[in-house]
């Protein structure tokens, strides 16, 4: 006999409650009652026992024999039943099922013992296939439970008659349809029975019932005929649908946002001081976007900012120290030539006063145009700053960081998104854009970016570079939106001297 077998035997005998043993099954006297009373089944079904009580509960006998589920099962993990084409379902004592193997194959359970039977068992569960084997039948049945009969191979049962034996409740029910849809006209026959007392077949062998006890049914409408093959097509679409909502929902909540609100006494507790990168022009977290038009002379002034702060010195008096930071670029438009035609100097300038070193505190992605739809992109970029732990992003053109224009709200979305996922890292934003060719009312070029509102209204700061039309030496720094903090940008620029940065206040 099996361990759990012998284990209830012995709390029985334990108890002094009298039992009738007749080896594989068991009559014992309900705890609590005369020893008249045998009113508890115990039969081995290999692995587990059945425990069926016709007066108490069976969580009532349990508790009174000293026992729980689990010493039900001859190990504390449950049971493992293997089937031929090595697929493996795992059942614990709280009816926990899981699947390890070959878990797509199309076996039935026991499908070598079917070949030389007449007479088949259908059942719901691997536990009722031991309950009718431990009866003396031969019995079958698919997978993890109802409602997959179509995925499974079933011509072993061509030419056999079927007893289907359906657990009492709609999903038991429907199972069984799918089952006789299946084998109509294919096995030799097919018929409907339903357990004498409990649920299922491990419940009519266990309360002591035998084979031809069972009491047959009708099903309720006339079978149609299934196609297993179109059934398992359908299968497929429907959790090819499951399988796209469910990414869906997965990237959704990858990106959900996680609040943190806090009572206004404890907001107004904090420490405000800045947290300067450069004193009075750029803050840690800070978002700014420089505009210009073509050849205003921004991709410059934008490289000057970048390098000062990797240098260590001020962007606009390169005498005046800073604390060196790391920049990262991520430059869509321009190549690694012209970076080194176009940096070697300010690069050279910054590095003889600064205490840092440019050279090796910028790192430099140029020439590759980004798509931020596209989440492996803005992977790419997470995946360099976490490398690097910049302080500073300069990334642009804006408008080479998607596949197309930037022409409406839902274009400027996935850009805002990804560039906002940068900056929760901790640093600050130096982007460039392209400024829109309209016309202010004052007949001058409009320098806020082309392309969506949303970027007029995202960063803290918007400051566009505007070449004054009787000096190609001289510029205008213009703020195309209102700040949100108290910045000194200067508000006219001239090209630097030999000596100087490219540009500096005028």
């Amino acid at each position: 006999m099996g361990k759990a077998y012998d284990r209830v035997i012995d709390a029985a005998n334990g108890l002094g409650l009298r039992t009738k043993n007749n080896g594989k099954t068991a009559q014992i006297q309900a705890p609590g009652h005369s020893n008249a009373d045998l009113s508890v089944t115990l039969t081995d079904i290999g692995g587990q026992v059945l425990l069926y009580s016709h007066s108490d509960p069976t969580d009532t006998v349990l508790d009174a024999l000293g026992l729980s589920m689990a010493d039900l099962f001859d190990e504390p993990k449950g049971v493992t039943y293997t089937y031929g084409d090595s697929r493996q379902v795992h059942r614990s004592p709280l009816k926990k099922f899981s699947q390890s193997g070959n878990t797509k194959g199309t076996q039935l359970y026991r499908a070598d013992k079917l070949a030389a039977a007449s007479v088949v068992f259908f059942v719901e569960g691997e536990k009722d296939v031991h309950a009718l084997e431990a009866a003396g039948a031969t019995a079958t049945c698919t997978a993890m439970g109802a409602g997959k009969a179509h995925m499974f191979d079933l011509t072993p049962l061509h030419g056999k008659h079927v007893r289907i034996v359906r657990d009492l409740d709609d999903a038991g029910m429907k199972h069984a349809e799918q089952v006789a849809g299946i084998l109509m006209g294919k096995a030799a026959s097919v018929k409907l029975l339903t357990a004498v007392e409990g649920k299922d077949a491990a419940d009519h062998i266990g309360s002591g019932h035998t084979l031809d006890e069972f009491h047959t049914e009708e099903f309720p409408a006339p079978v149609e005929t299934i196609d297993p093959e179109f059934e398992r097509e359908v299968e497929g679409l429907i959790r090819y649908e499951r399988a796209k909502t469910e990414a869906r929902n997965r990237q959704s909540a990858a990106h959900a946002v996680a609040l943190n609100p806090k009572l206004l006494r404890d907001i107004l507790a904090m420490d405000v001081t800045y947290d300067w990168l450069v004193e009075g022009l750029l803050e840690v977290q800070d978002r700014l976007i420089l505009t210009g038009g073509e050849g205003a002379g921004k991709s410059y002034l934008t490289r000057q900012l970048a390098i000062s702060i990797a240098a260590g010195v001020h962007p606009f008096r390169v005498t005046e120290r800073i604390e060196p930071r790391r920049v990262l670029v991520i430059d869509a438009e321009n190549t690694e030539r012209q970076w080194a035609r176009n940096t070697r100097y300010v690069t050279a300038l910054t590095g003889q006063h600064g205490r840092g070193k440019p050279g090796e505190n910028v790192l430099v992605s140029a020439g590759t145009r980004l798509n931020f739809k596209l989440q492996a992109d803005v992977d790419n970029v997470h995946k360099l700053m976490d490398e690097f732990k910049p302080s500073v992003l300069y990334i642009g053109p804006l408008y080479k960081l998607l596949d197309g224009a930037v022409n409406n709200d839902d274009d400027a979305a996935p850009l805002i998104m990804a560039l906002d996922s940068f900056r929760e890292r901790g640093v600050a934003l130096l982007m460039e854009a392209h400024a829109g060719h309209a016309k202010s009312l004052g007949g001058e070029r409009d320098l806020r970016p082309r392309g969506s509102s949303q970027l007029l209204g995202w960063p803290e700061f918007g400051l566009g570079l505007r070449a004054m039309e009787e000096d190609d030496d001289m510029a205008t720094l213009v703020h195309w939106r209102g700040d949100r903090d108290v910045r000194n940008w200067p508000t006219r620029l001239r090209r630097g001297v030999e000596g100087e940065m490219p540009w500096m206040p005028a």
